[in-house]
């Protein structure tokens, strides 16, 4: 129990030290909805802001360039933030909300555990892992998607991972980790396959799923 406090005590001081040094953007924006997950050794971080931004309708020029000036002093403060939070690697994406992933630079050793387990018809897959295995070999996981591909009448679905771009070397290597782990799932068959940029992991078999966890 003093270990587990320690550990909540420890991980609540790096989120107040992550939001201070975007307290520039949250005086601007407002306070930010914040997301954390396990990331091997480590914690990755997910915050967002509410720009109230909407480019898809006329509105007065002049308010919107201020808009648009206004929302770039707030992006330039992120360089400054990733230049204080060295620990991190920080991504950025910019829609109708602002969000900023800090991902930790330090996750551990070289080891992975893709699979959660199998329970109920449903394979879990780890994302954290899945990323953490690409981020440390350069590529990054841009979008993950076990929805699109849902089967109704076979009662399954496909879990696609999409990379920002092609390695075979590195995918190949996935292949084999990912296999070893999928070949002791005794209930369903699984099998993973590369197609370009994405990887997909899907059920060999109708009536099986794949699901997606931070556990």
């Amino acid at each position: 129990m003093k270990h587990l406090k320690r550990f909540n005590e420890s991980k609540e001081d790096e989120k107040l030290d992550i939001l201070e040094n975007f307290a520039y953007i949250t005086d601007k924006l407002g306070e930010p909805s914040i997301g954390s997950h396990s990331y091997g050794t480590g914690t990755k971080w997910n915050l967002s802001w509410d720009i109230k931004l909407d480019l898809s309708v006329l509105q007065e020029a002049t308010q919107l360039i201020q808009k648009l000036k206004d929302i770039t002093e707030e992006i330039d403060d992120v360089l400054s933030a990733a230049d204080r939070l060295e620990n991190y690697n920080i991504n950025m994406s910019l829609t109708n909300s602002l969000r900023i992933e800090l991902v930790p630079k330090d996750t551990g050793d070289n080891t992975f555990k893709f699979i959660k387990g199998y329970e109920s018809r449903q394979l879990y897959v780890r994302i954290n892992e899945v990323e953490r295995f690409f981020n440390s070999r350069g590529l990054r996981v841009v979008k993950w998607d076990n929805e699109s591909s849902f089967d109704e009448v076979n009662q399954t679905n496909k879990l696609e991972i999409s990379l920002n771009k092609v390695d075979n070397q590195v995918t190949s290597e996935f292949y084999l980790l990912i296999m070893a782990e999928l070949n002791l799932i005794k209930d369903r068959d699984y099998q993973m396959y590369v197609n370009g940029n994405d990887v997909v992991i899907y059920p060999d078999e109708e009536k099986a799923y794949v699901e997606v966890t931070t556990r």
